[in-house]
This record gives structure tokens, sequence and C-alpha cells, in this order.
């Protein structure tokens, strides 16, 4: 017959029992319809409940570390678990201590995770991944494919641990309901292509479709075919890699290093990868024929 408490608990404390947190996102209490593979990560905004004790009602932010702050049992690590898996773990916990059989209701009320989409679209843009977002939907909200862009080259880069696949997509299928529409997970960079070229971007610019300004995108998560070729006097290693939505190599360092020797040179994206400044460090990112002819003269 619902919730026993095993102790007693004290009268609900608007100063120490959070009432202005969940105040601060009432606005946005909506809850958001995920799939059931959503990931919880940093920035997410979850509604806590618990079946007839409302003084554990709670609307959080998932913090940089991965967790969330709750009454009676403090802070939970829920970041790259399921909504399901959350809610199991905060049950268990409460369960532990200090309720009997608790129902615990976990739900998401504003997503932290973002997609990029760029390339050959009218409005390249970084989405939030309120609920589900198919690529055609990423498409549409980011104005459509442009004049110049190839409908059916819509490459998505997803980084699956150390690794990132190359997806490409024939977005004219998919409309056409001859392929299925493929959902997007945060994280997710989408890059139409432009017609008659296999990137979205030319020359040096395949690399840039999302960078900050002065920056270049050089997480390892999006870089493939890794090999050392020397290492700087500062330390820094120097590689030549391929980008995973290209084929041609260059030589560059890898953000998570750098991040290391030198983080004023280091800023992350809204979309959570890393870029780094390479006039701060002395550098210039080459393709890797370009540095070849060069130690040829």
């Amino acid at each position: 017959m619902g919730s026993a408490q095993s102790t007693a608990m004290p009268a609900a404390d608007p100063a120490t029992m959070g009432s202005s947190a969940t105040a601060q996102f009432a606005s946005a209490r909506d809850d958001v319809d995920v799939s059931d593979d959503y990931t919880i990560t940093a920035q997410d905004v979850l509604q806590v409940t618990v079946f007839q004790v409302p003084d554990l009602a709670r609307t959080v932010r998932v913090d940089g570390s991965g967790s969330v702050s709750l009454p009676l049992i403090g802070r939970v690590p829920v970041r790259g678990k399921s909504i399901l898996q959350a809610q199991e773990d905060i049950a268990a916990r409460y369960s532990k201590s200090y309720l009997r059989s608790p129902q615990v209701t976990l739900s998401l009320v504003k997503s932290g995770q973002r997609v990029t989409v760029n390339g050959a679209v009218k409005t390249p843009s970084v989405l939030t991944l309120d609920g589900t977002l198919t690529l055609s939907m990423a498409i549409a909200q980011s104005g459509g494919v442009s004049e110049l862009g190839s409908s059916d080259r819509i490459h998505v880069a997803r980084a699956t641990g150390q690794q990132v696949e190359d997806l490409v997509f024939n977005l004219n299928d998919i409309q056409a309901g001859k392929a299925p529409n493929p959902m997007l997970r945060g994280g997710d960079i989408v890059v139409v292509e432009e017609s008659g070229t296999k990137l979205a971007l030319k020359n040096m610019k395949d690399i840039l479709p999302f960078a900050a300004v002065g920056a270049l995108l050089s997480d390892v998560r999006v870089k493939r075919d890794i090999t050392p070729v020397a290492r700087r006097e500062n330390g820094l290693q120097l590689y030549r890699y391929r980008y995973a939505w290209s084929d041609t190599f260059y030589v560059g360092v890898l953000a998570q290093e750098v991040l290391e020797v030198a983080p004023h040179a280091v800023a992350r994206g809204a979309d959570g990868y890393l870029r780094v400044n390479y006039a701060s460090l002395g550098l210039r990112l080459q393709p890797w024929t370009e540095k070849q002819a060069v130690e040829r003269r």
C-alpha cells in the first residue's frame, strides 16, 4: 500500500529540501518523451518523485561530474545510465536506509544533449536533443539542404567509446519511405555534402564545419587511423590522422593531450567536442601531402 518510512522524517524545510530548485525549473516541467536507449548526460534536467513522499520530490540538473544531489541520499551518479537504470539506482539507495519498497519515478524534463548539423544546409545549427530527433527533423530544423547540397550524401559521425562511425544516409530515400529515418543521439555530428564533392566543405575547410572562431575541431573521438609522427619540444605529440567523414590525411594534435599541456588552447564546443587553437601553440594544421612535399624540398 505505497511507500512506508522506516525512520521518521522531519517536515520539509524549503531552505534545505530544495523547493527553490523545484521552482527554478517549474516552467519547463513538461516531461520529454525519450527512447529507451536514451542515456543521461551532464546538464540534463530530471524530475524525481517518490510515491506518497512529496517532500522528496525534486527537479534537479545533472552537474558536470554527472551526478545529482537528492535529500537523504546525497549525490547520485547518473551520467551514462538510462532513465530506468537511474530510477532503479535511486530507489535502491532510498530503500537501503530510509524507505521500504519506495516507488520512485524519474523523468527527463530537459535534455542537455546536443546534435550538430552543418555542411551544405541553409542554417547550420546546434540542436538540443529534447525527446526524439530523427535525421530528417534535424535537417528540417536547420533550414533544409542548401542549393548546393547533396541530399543523397548525408554523413552522421557518431562516437561509440573510442571509435567514431561514419554513417551515410540518403535523405531522398528516407522522405520517399524507401529507407528508415534514423534516430539521432546526443553528440552526433551531421554533415551534408555539397553536390559533386565528397566532403561538406572544400580543401582545408573540410575540417572546419564545427569549429569555433580560431579553433579547429581536434577531438580524438572524431579522428581515425591515428599514427604518431613527431614530438614537439614542449612534449606535444604530432599525429597523422583522418577525420571520420574524410579520406584526407592531416598532421596535427589531439585535443585531449593538448588539454594536459596547454589548457588555454583548448575549448569545448556546444556539441561537447574539443577544439584546439593551433595559432596559440605556434602550429598550423597541415594536410599530410603538403608536409611531405615540404620535407622533400
